[in-house]
């Protein structure tokens, strides 16, 4: 058996337990199927071309993240070509959330009650909307369970930046998400007081 095949096995038997993860991170991520793809894809030919930098004993799963996260963000960057200036939508929407909801307080509905489901309609426009570098965090942390630490070390941000980041986008999730609590009674109706457990 050749060095190449070994290496494609190798790896195939590295990447397979994550590859429905990676799936619907990309989507979640570029919120197109065919752009998922292609992100995929992507990634997956960059890490098996690098795949003779990782190291055995290291958590492969980060790696092929991180792998996936830097290529999102480099073609993000060239379509926007200015990634890091929030724009006056979002500016605005973030504003009026902490004006107008500060009496919603976290409390209210925890980002457990929503990750530990599936993702339905309703939570998952809710994340699309969310601005890129907000969704980004979000979605490495609560939904695929990456430290602070692992999440600073893919998208190449302080720490404190990423803890930030996480709590504004949970802050602008829970916002949009109100009407979806009322109805899976998260919430009672008008009041904005979480329903007691039984």
């Amino acid at each position: 058996m050749s060095s190449e095949i070994k290496k494609q096995i190798a790896f195939e038997n590295l990447y397979q337990p994550h590859v429905r993860s990676l799936q619907n991170t990309a989507y979640r991520l570029t919120r197109s199927t065919m752009e998922a793809q292609d992100l995929l894809q992507e990634t997956l030919y960059k890490a098996f071309r690098g795949f003779s930098s990782f190291e055995p004993e290291t958590n492969f799963r980060a790696w092929i993240f991180r792998i996936m996260v830097n290529t999102y963000l480099t073609h993000y960057r060239k379509r926007v070509k200015q990634p890091f200036k929030v724009s006056y939508d979002d500016l605005e929407e973030f504003t009026l959330y902490q004006e107008s909801d500060l009496d919603y307080g976290s409390s209210v509905m925890k980002m457990e009650n929503i990750s530990g489901e599936m993702f339905d309609d309703d939570v998952q426009n809710a994340l699309n909307k969310l601005p890129y570098y907000f969704r980004l965090i979000v979605l490495l942390y609560d939904v695929e369970g990456f430290s602070y630490q692992e999440i600073s070390k893919m998208v190449k941000i302080p720490v404190g930046t990423v803890m930030s980041r996480l709590s504004r986008g949970r802050n602008l999730l829970r916002s949009k998400l109100k009407r979806y609590a009322v109805n899976k009674g998260y919430l009672t109706a008008g009041t904005q007081q979480p329903v007691a457990a039984n």
